[in-house]
Protein backbone atom coordinates (compact mmCIF):
# COMPACT_ATOMS: atom_id res chain seq x y z
CA UNK A 1 0.00 0.00 0.00
CA UNK A 2 1.71 3.29 -1.07
CA UNK A 3 2.43 5.73 1.62
CA UNK A 4 -0.82 8.86 2.75
CA UNK A 5 0.52 12.16 1.98
CA UNK A 6 1.15 13.12 5.77
CA UNK A 7 3.72 10.32 5.92
CA UNK A 8 5.22 10.82 2.69
CA UNK A 9 5.91 15.37 3.92
CA UNK A 10 7.56 13.91 6.97
CA UNK A 11 9.98 11.26 5.21
CA UNK A 12 10.91 14.54 3.08
CA UNK A 13 11.49 16.72 5.86
CA UNK A 14 13.74 14.21 7.42
CA UNK A 15 15.55 13.58 4.15
CA UNK A 16 15.66 17.73 4.38
CA UNK A 17 16.86 18.11 8.00
CA UNK A 18 19.46 15.81 7.48
CA UNK A 19 21.14 16.86 4.48
CA UNK A 20 21.02 20.52 6.00
CA UNK A 21 23.07 18.67 9.08
CA UNK A 22 25.38 17.01 6.36
CA UNK A 23 26.11 19.90 5.16
CA UNK A 24 26.64 21.87 8.57
CA UNK A 25 29.06 19.18 9.58
CA UNK A 26 31.24 19.24 6.15
CA UNK A 27 31.14 23.09 6.64
CA UNK A 28 32.73 23.12 10.38
CA UNK A 29 34.68 19.84 9.14
CA UNK A 30 36.40 22.26 6.37
CA UNK A 31 36.91 25.04 8.73
CA UNK A 32 39.13 22.37 10.90
CA UNK A 33 40.72 21.13 8.08
CA UNK A 34 41.80 24.44 6.48
CA UNK A 35 43.80 25.58 9.88
CA UNK A 36 46.38 22.77 8.97
CA UNK A 37 49.15 22.06 6.63
CA UNK A 38 49.50 18.39 7.01
CA UNK A 39 49.52 16.09 4.02
CA UNK A 40 46.24 13.83 6.19
CA UNK A 41 44.23 17.40 6.45
CA UNK A 42 44.89 17.96 3.15
CA UNK A 43 43.87 15.04 1.30
CA UNK A 44 40.47 15.30 3.39
CA UNK A 45 39.58 18.32 2.18
CA UNK A 46 38.24 18.02 -1.56
CA UNK A 47 36.11 14.48 -0.40
CA UNK A 48 34.29 17.13 2.19
CA UNK A 49 34.16 19.50 -0.01
CA UNK A 50 32.47 17.25 -2.29
CA UNK A 51 30.14 15.76 0.82
CA UNK A 52 29.07 19.61 1.06
CA UNK A 53 28.20 19.77 -2.43
CA UNK A 54 25.88 16.78 -2.58
CA UNK A 55 24.42 17.95 0.68
CA UNK A 56 23.83 21.21 -0.62
CA UNK A 57 21.89 19.56 -3.66
CA UNK A 58 20.16 17.31 -1.86
CA UNK A 59 18.96 20.30 0.85
CA UNK A 60 17.48 21.90 -2.18
CA UNK A 61 15.78 19.44 -3.65
CA UNK A 62 14.29 18.51 -0.47
CA UNK A 63 13.10 21.87 0.44
CA UNK A 64 11.68 22.61 -3.24
CA UNK A 65 9.57 18.98 -2.60
CA UNK A 66 8.69 19.90 0.75
CA UNK A 67 6.80 22.81 -0.57
CA UNK A 68 5.03 20.78 -3.09
CA UNK A 69 3.87 18.53 -0.56
CA UNK A 70 2.92 21.28 2.08
CA UNK A 71 1.16 22.93 -0.57
CA UNK A 72 -0.90 20.36 -1.83
CA UNK A 73 -2.35 19.23 1.26
CA UNK A 74 -3.29 22.86 2.10
CA UNK A 75 -4.99 23.22 -0.53
CA UNK A 76 -6.19 19.67 -0.61
CA UNK A 77 -5.56 18.97 -3.74
CA UNK A 78 -3.77 15.71 -5.07
CA UNK A 79 0.52 16.38 -5.66
CA UNK A 80 0.07 16.03 -9.09
CA UNK A 81 -2.22 19.29 -9.45
CA UNK A 82 -0.73 21.37 -7.12
CA UNK A 83 1.25 24.04 -8.91
CA UNK A 84 -1.04 26.87 -8.59
CA UNK A 85 -1.54 25.81 -4.64
CA UNK A 86 2.85 26.33 -4.61
CA UNK A 87 2.11 29.81 -6.27
CA UNK A 88 -0.69 30.99 -4.06
CA UNK A 89 1.06 29.72 -0.90
CA UNK A 90 4.49 31.50 -1.88
CA UNK A 91 2.44 34.83 -2.73
CA UNK A 92 0.19 35.15 0.01
CA UNK A 93 0.75 33.21 3.39
CA UNK A 94 3.57 33.59 5.99
CA UNK A 95 4.96 30.23 5.31
CA UNK A 96 5.45 31.06 2.41
CA UNK A 97 7.77 34.48 3.26
CA UNK A 98 9.45 32.01 5.73
CA UNK A 99 10.13 29.48 3.07
CA UNK A 100 11.62 32.05 0.36
CA UNK A 101 13.95 33.65 2.85
CA UNK A 102 14.95 29.96 3.53
CA UNK A 103 15.73 29.12 0.19
CA UNK A 104 17.75 32.26 -0.43
CA UNK A 105 19.71 30.80 2.72
CA UNK A 106 19.71 27.42 0.99
CA UNK A 107 21.14 29.16 -1.93
CA UNK A 108 24.13 31.00 -0.30
CA UNK A 109 25.11 28.02 1.51
CA UNK A 110 25.17 25.71 -1.80
CA UNK A 111 26.78 28.96 -3.21
CA UNK A 112 29.84 28.33 -0.46
CA UNK A 113 30.09 24.91 -0.54
CA UNK A 114 30.68 24.99 -4.48
CA UNK A 115 33.88 27.41 -3.98
CA UNK A 116 37.21 25.70 -4.32
CA UNK A 117 39.54 27.50 -1.84
CA UNK A 118 41.99 24.51 -0.75
CA UNK A 119 43.12 25.71 2.59
CA UNK A 120 40.61 29.08 2.01
CA UNK A 121 38.11 29.21 5.07
CA UNK A 122 35.67 31.58 4.25
CA UNK A 123 33.57 29.41 1.84
CA UNK A 124 32.60 27.04 4.95
CA UNK A 125 31.86 30.48 7.10
CA UNK A 126 30.02 31.91 4.35
CA UNK A 127 27.55 28.69 4.60
CA UNK A 128 26.97 28.58 8.18
CA UNK A 129 26.17 32.07 8.48
CA UNK A 130 23.43 31.03 5.49
CA UNK A 131 22.46 28.50 7.34
CA UNK A 132 21.72 30.13 10.17
CA UNK A 133 19.47 32.42 8.48
CA UNK A 134 17.82 28.52 6.85
CA UNK A 135 17.14 27.32 10.44
CA UNK A 136 15.83 30.15 11.51
CA UNK A 137 13.15 30.22 8.40
CA UNK A 138 12.16 26.24 9.61
CA UNK A 139 11.31 27.73 13.19
CA UNK A 140 8.85 30.48 12.04
CA UNK A 141 6.97 27.30 10.47
CA UNK A 142 7.02 25.01 13.52
CA UNK A 143 5.18 25.24 16.88
CA UNK A 144 7.67 27.48 17.97
CA UNK A 145 5.97 30.67 16.47
CA UNK A 146 2.58 30.04 17.89
CA UNK A 147 4.80 33.20 20.30
CA UNK A 148 5.93 35.34 16.82
CA UNK A 149 8.50 35.04 14.60
CA UNK A 150 10.62 37.19 17.61
CA UNK A 151 9.84 35.30 20.45
CA UNK A 152 11.92 33.39 23.15
CA UNK A 153 10.43 29.93 22.17
CA UNK A 154 11.31 30.71 18.39
CA UNK A 155 14.92 31.93 19.17
CA UNK A 156 14.99 28.97 21.77
CA UNK A 157 14.09 26.59 18.80
CA UNK A 158 16.16 28.07 16.23
CA UNK A 159 19.22 27.47 18.51
CA UNK A 160 18.22 23.93 18.68
CA UNK A 161 17.83 23.00 15.01
CA UNK A 162 21.30 24.78 14.66
CA UNK A 163 22.80 22.69 17.46
CA UNK A 164 20.99 19.58 16.16
CA UNK A 165 22.69 20.07 12.80
CA UNK A 166 25.87 20.64 13.87
CA UNK A 167 26.03 17.52 15.92
CA UNK A 168 24.60 15.36 13.48
CA UNK A 169 26.59 16.53 10.24
CA UNK A 170 29.88 16.15 11.88
CA UNK A 171 29.25 13.07 13.00
CA UNK A 172 28.39 11.66 10.13
CA UNK A 173 31.25 13.27 8.22
CA UNK A 174 33.62 12.14 10.75
CA UNK A 175 32.43 8.71 10.27
CA UNK A 176 32.16 9.09 6.67
CA UNK A 177 35.31 10.75 5.61
CA UNK A 178 37.43 12.16 7.73
CA UNK A 179 38.20 9.26 10.33
CA UNK A 180 38.43 7.04 7.43
CA UNK A 181 41.22 4.21 7.80
CA UNK A 182 44.84 5.74 7.07
CA UNK A 183 48.19 3.87 6.25
CA UNK A 184 51.47 5.13 7.27
CA UNK A 185 51.40 8.60 8.79
CA UNK A 186 53.83 11.29 9.47
CA UNK A 187 54.06 12.98 12.75
CA UNK A 188 52.34 15.98 11.50
CA UNK A 189 49.34 14.02 9.98
CA UNK A 190 49.07 12.07 13.57
CA UNK A 191 49.15 15.47 14.99
CA UNK A 192 46.44 16.76 12.57
CA UNK A 193 44.24 13.74 13.19
CA UNK A 194 44.62 14.26 16.64
CA UNK A 195 43.35 18.10 16.82
CA UNK A 196 40.64 17.04 14.44
CA UNK A 197 39.30 14.44 16.94
CA UNK A 198 39.49 17.21 19.82
CA UNK A 199 38.03 19.48 17.75
CA UNK A 200 35.28 16.90 17.03
CA UNK A 201 34.31 15.91 20.79
CA UNK A 202 34.75 19.42 22.19
CA UNK A 203 32.10 20.30 19.41
CA UNK A 204 30.14 17.42 20.59
CA UNK A 205 30.46 18.56 23.88
CA UNK A 206 28.95 22.16 23.26
CA UNK A 207 26.23 21.14 21.18
CA UNK A 208 24.85 18.48 22.93
CA UNK A 209 24.52 21.40 26.20
CA UNK A 210 22.83 23.79 24.30
CA UNK A 211 20.70 21.44 22.97
CA UNK A 212 19.87 19.85 26.37
CA UNK A 213 18.86 22.86 27.05
CA UNK A 214 16.75 24.18 24.51
CA UNK A 215 15.28 20.64 23.95
CA UNK A 216 14.02 20.70 27.66
CA UNK A 217 12.62 24.01 27.16
CA UNK A 218 10.76 23.38 23.66
CA UNK A 219 9.68 20.01 24.98
CA UNK A 220 8.19 21.81 28.34
CA UNK A 221 6.24 24.74 26.33
CA UNK A 222 5.18 22.14 23.81
CA UNK A 223 3.48 19.74 26.13
CA UNK A 224 1.80 22.41 28.62
CA UNK A 225 2.04 20.19 31.45
CA UNK A 226 2.51 17.07 33.42
CA UNK A 227 -0.89 15.72 32.54
CA UNK A 228 -0.17 15.72 29.42
CA UNK A 229 3.66 13.67 29.53
CA UNK A 230 1.95 10.58 28.26
CA UNK A 231 -1.33 8.92 26.40
CA UNK A 232 -1.10 11.40 23.16
CA UNK A 233 1.07 11.15 20.24
CA UNK A 234 3.17 14.36 20.31
CA UNK A 235 4.36 13.33 24.19
CA UNK A 236 4.98 9.50 22.78
CA UNK A 237 7.07 10.83 19.87
CA UNK A 238 9.21 13.53 21.84
CA UNK A 239 9.96 10.50 24.86
CA UNK A 240 10.97 8.01 21.65
CA UNK A 241 12.89 11.13 20.35
CA UNK A 242 14.79 11.76 23.69
CA UNK A 243 15.36 8.30 24.79
CA UNK A 244 17.59 8.21 21.50
CA UNK A 245 19.06 11.21 21.59
CA UNK A 246 20.06 10.05 25.46
CA UNK A 247 21.69 7.20 23.61
CA UNK A 248 23.42 9.34 21.57
CA UNK A 249 25.09 11.39 24.08
CA UNK A 250 25.91 8.33 26.01
CA UNK A 251 28.33 7.19 23.35
CA UNK A 252 29.55 10.59 22.48
CA UNK A 253 30.51 10.81 26.31
CA UNK A 254 32.15 6.93 26.29
CA UNK A 255 33.83 8.12 22.93
CA UNK A 256 35.27 11.55 24.85
CA UNK A 257 36.34 9.80 28.09
CA UNK A 258 37.23 6.30 27.63
CA UNK A 259 38.56 6.45 24.11
CA UNK A 260 39.98 9.71 23.23
CA UNK A 261 42.04 10.38 25.89
CA UNK A 262 44.02 7.29 25.17
CA UNK A 263 43.99 7.75 21.79
CA UNK A 264 45.52 11.78 22.02
CA UNK A 265 48.10 11.02 24.39
CA UNK A 266 49.53 9.31 21.70
CA UNK A 267 48.93 11.23 18.58
CA UNK A 268 49.19 14.81 20.26
CA UNK A 269 52.89 14.08 20.07
CA UNK A 270 53.16 12.36 16.97
CA UNK A 271 53.36 9.11 18.22
CA UNK A 272 52.12 6.20 16.52
CA UNK A 273 48.61 5.53 18.35
CA UNK A 274 47.28 1.90 18.62
CA UNK A 275 45.15 0.72 15.96
CA UNK A 276 42.77 -0.66 18.56
CA UNK A 277 41.65 2.75 19.83
CA UNK A 278 40.81 4.43 16.27
CA UNK A 279 39.01 1.59 15.53
CA UNK A 280 36.93 1.63 18.25
CA UNK A 281 36.26 5.13 18.25
CA UNK A 282 34.47 5.09 14.68
CA UNK A 283 32.96 2.26 15.38
CA UNK A 284 30.73 3.76 18.82
CA UNK A 285 31.12 6.68 16.49
CA UNK A 286 29.07 4.88 13.70
CA UNK A 287 26.47 3.66 16.02
CA UNK A 288 26.26 7.50 17.28
CA UNK A 289 25.42 8.29 13.46
CA UNK A 290 22.27 5.54 13.07
CA UNK A 291 20.80 6.28 16.85
CA UNK A 292 20.74 10.28 15.00
CA UNK A 293 19.88 9.40 11.98
CA UNK A 294 16.61 7.71 13.72
CA UNK A 295 16.43 10.90 15.86
CA UNK A 296 16.22 12.87 12.59
CA UNK A 297 13.13 11.05 11.12
CA UNK A 298 11.34 11.43 15.02
CA UNK A 299 11.89 14.99 14.53
CA UNK A 300 9.97 15.28 11.50
CA UNK A 301 7.34 13.41 13.00
CA UNK A 302 7.25 15.50 15.64
CA UNK A 303 6.94 18.81 13.91
CA UNK A 304 4.22 17.63 11.87
CA UNK A 305 2.34 16.48 15.27
CA UNK A 306 0.07 19.27 17.00
CA UNK A 307 1.37 19.61 20.43
CA UNK A 308 -1.56 18.53 23.28
CA UNK A 309 -2.84 21.83 23.49
CA UNK A 310 -3.19 22.43 19.69
CA UNK A 311 -5.20 19.29 19.95
CA UNK A 312 -8.12 20.63 22.01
Amino acid sequence: MAPDLQTVQRLVAALLNLAVAVLTGASVSRLWLGRDASAWAAARRQPVRTAAVAAAMVSLAASAAWLWLESAAMAEVPVADAGSAVWTMLRSTHLGVAYCVGTAGLVVAAAGALVRGGAGRWPARLTLAALAVFWYTRSMVSHAAGDGDFSVRLLADWVHLGLISLWVGEVFIAGAIVLKTSGNMAATDRRARSAYVESLSNSATVALSGIFVTGGYAAWRGIGGWDYLIGNPYANTLVAKVLVVGLAAALGGFNRFVVMPAWRAHESTGHAVPHGLPARFKRVLWIEALLLLAAVVLAAWLASTPPPGEQM
